[in-house]
């Protein structure tokens, strides 16, 4: 069983790490996990496979990273194994070909809108975590924290009665507008393994430029979580 799945506080995930600067700042304040956009150019969080891999090589060893892309190639899994990422998190589709290739464990990403796809994904061992956003991902908006009460009583029913289903336990990933406001209200209603967001530590100018990440406001969301 992944380590991840036995530790019962909750865990913190920093999304969109873009340069050396990100890097230094997570590695100062150590959130469990980070994550790096990649194939994805709408985004201006994304970066080029070669430009992960040199971050990844300054990433402190006790923080697991994760590929983030939408809808991937084989092509495009076989770069992201090589360069050495812990997880991948799949937003869009993901095919047949592209499950059965990927080694990485997977993170599924669903929209509020997608939850009704959960079942098909309940039985898949490589899916180790589920990641729950707003109806549009990457928004910086929250979504109906109650819609996930289903699930995570689903999960709590089906373990009591099956020691297997313990095993293949999913992880929950709660984004999609978590910032330091409302960080301990989302720990408290939804009980997520690991609370994840981007938007919410990043520097921004007054028209709303994304300028990267801010080291005071990963050092205070990190130490509210980790409380």
């Amino acid at each position: 069983m992944d380590k991840e799945l036995i530790n019962s506080h909750t865990k913190i995930k920093i999304c969109g790490m873009t340069c050396e600067a990100d890097i230094k700042a997570v590695n100062t304040y150590l959130p469990d996990y980070i994550g790096f956009v990649l194939f994805f150019p709408k985004s201006n969080r994304n970066i080029s496979i070669e430009q992960a891999e040199h971050l990844l090589e300054k990433v402190d060893k006790k923080i697991r990273t994760v590929a983030v892309v939408v809808s991937p190639t084989t092509e495009q899994i076989r770069q992201i194994e090589k360069a050495g990422f812990d997880y991948i998190q799949i937003h869009g589709t993901v095919t047949e070909d592209v499950y059965k290739q990927c080694k990485l464990p997977i993170l599924r990403a669903f929209n509020v809108s997608d939850l009704d796809k959960l079942n098909e994904y309940e039985a898949k061992d490589k899916i180790k975590g589920y990641v729950f956003d707003s109806k549009t991902p990457g928004s910086g908006k929250t979504f109906d924290w109650s819609l996930l009460d289903n699930i995570r009583q689903r999960q709590k029913t089906d373990a009591s009665k099956d020691v297997s289903h313990k095993k293949n336990k999913k992880m929950i990933f709660l984004a999609g507008g978590i910032d330091e406001t409302n960080v301990k209200r989302a720990i408290s209603q939804v009980a997520p393994d690991v609370i994840d967001l981007s938007s919410a530590v990043e520097k921004t100018s007054e028209d709303g430029t994304f300028h990267g990440k801010d080291p005071e406001k990963i050092r205070t969301i990190v130490t509210m979580v980790h409380d």
